[in-house]
């Protein structure tokens, strides 16, 4: 099904929320909006608040509307080719921009919709040199999580492990043992699904030079711990510790030490976090409850 896309110049120099406010008001009925960003990025704290900030305000508008539903999917799309851009635009039907933006943005030739909204510059602040890590900082690099309903912050957490992978990016999926006491389980998808939607994901936005391998976790550690050919490893800043026990077995089996980037994630984790937490997001265990309670109201409907 198509759907519109939003283009955006630079997000690290220009605040584009006014402009994606204005924009859900214009897609009532869309289960879908990819976010374009045309300006590469090359540094992952620049790359990581952009995702942030963006997922957020997006979600937070949606969630505000009364049309929301939690199935509605928000891709952020950056450093890509033309090729891919040319690919990718057979999907959407309607090009969004600022008007401010009209001369430097070439748009996809579909339906044309510039709008008059302020442009701001943008407040993030410059990583330090100890926290400054770049476009594919990593040889090879692992990630990993349940991925169960593919919401916004798993494709935070894809998106950062995909950008400082130079080559082999390991993606660990909890395998079906270890889910065993998930809450509200009989909603969880299986394997296959979860799997699927990770590889949907990245073949949208990583680069055709990319290459991945995807894993069943069956442990804590998963493919780090047995796989001595990693540099790198992505994690949320609420999982942080686990990095640390990744690396105490990893040593004990005679492995190189993983660097360990930590990243902000929305809904990643099912408990708050002062550091990680946002008004209304969204985390796997909130959609499996909603969808137990769909099910719940169909059943009660059929009867």
């Amino acid at each position: 099904m198509q759907h519109p896309v939003v283009l955006l110049n630079n997000p690290i120099e220009i605040d584009y929320s006014e402009l994606l406010i204005n924009v859900i008001s214009l897609i009532k009925g869309c289960n879908q909006l990819d976010i374009l960003i045309l300006h590469q990025i090359n540094d992952a704290s620049n790359l990581n608040e952009v995702l942030y900030k963006y997922y957020t305000l997006v979600r937070t508008e949606v969630q505000a509307s009364s049309w929301f539903d939690h199935s509605f999917q928000i891709n952020i799309i950056f450093n890509i080719s033309d090729d891919k851009i040319r690919k990718l635009a057979q999907n959407w039907n309607r090009a969004i921009f600022a008007q401010a933006e009209m001369n430097v943005i070439k748009a996809p030739k579909s339906q044309i919709t510039a709008l008059d909204v302020n442009l701001e510059h943008s407040k993030f602040s410059p990583p330090s040199k100890t926290e400054k890590k770049s476009i594919g900082q990593f040889k090879t690099t692992a990630v990993g999580g349940t991925f169960d309903h593919l919401h916004d912050g798993h494709k935070i957490l894809l998106s950062m492990a995909s950008f400082l992978t130079k080559s082999r990016m390991i993606i660990g999926i909890t395998g079906s043992e270890l889910l065993k006491n998930k809450k509200f389980g009989d909603a969880l998808e299986s394997f296959s699904k979860r799997q699927q939607s990770v590889t949907t994901f990245l073949h949208m936005i990583m680069g055709d030079d990319h290459y991945y391998e995807v894993y069943e976790i069956n442990d804590v550690c998963g493919p780090t711990g047995y796989i001595e050919d990693i540099d790198g490893l992505v994690i949320s800043l609420e999982t942080a510790s686990g990095g640390d026990f990744v690396n105490k077995y990893r040593r004990e089996q005679g492995y190189k030490q993983l660097d360990i980037t930590a990243i902000k994630v929305i809904g990643q984790s099912e408990t708050n976090n002062a550091e990680n937490s946002w008004k209304g997001k969204i985390s796997s265990t909130d959609i499996r409850a909603q969808e137990l309670e769909k099910t719940k109201s169909l059943e009660q409907f059929s009867r």
